[in-house]
């Protein structure tokens, strides 16, 4: 019988802290998700992949982030994990929050093309 493996969280150090806040305070992930998904705002699932691009940073190793920032490379770096996110079928934000709305879209629209608006007013 296969144990159930959790995921153990690494502790956020102080500068891991601090990074991640300069880049929330740019709003960089939020511009980004906006260009890469091509809305102009920001609705309920994107809200989620902004978030779930930020819980990753910050338990990103310390030294890569430092890394990322001296050498100018931080943005490319968050540009392709919000692609890996939204574009993957394996990743996490397809498997919470894509993968259900894809399907309630799909479910409204076959909805939508098989109710008769004036059969069921007819039938009041």
């Amino acid at each position: 019988m296969a144990k159930n493996k959790e995921k153990k969280l690494k502790p956020v150090s102080g500068k891991a802290s601090k990074i991640v806040g300069q880049i929330a305070e740019s709003r960089t992930v939020e511009d980004l998700v906006r260009n890469i998904t091509h809305k102009s705002k920001l609705d309920a699932d994107l809200a989620d992949l902004v978030q779930i691009i930020y819980f990753a940073l910050l338990q990103t190793d310390v030294k890569r982030l430092e890394d990322l920032t001296s050498s100018g490379g931080m943005r490319f770096y968050i540009v392709r994990m919000i692609q890996n996110q939204y574009f993957s079928k394996n990743s996490p934000f397809y498997a919470e929050i894509r993968k259900f709305s894809d399907r309630m879209s799909e479910i409204t629209s076959q909805i939508s093309e098989t109710y008769d608006s004036e059969k069921d007013y007819n039938n009041r």
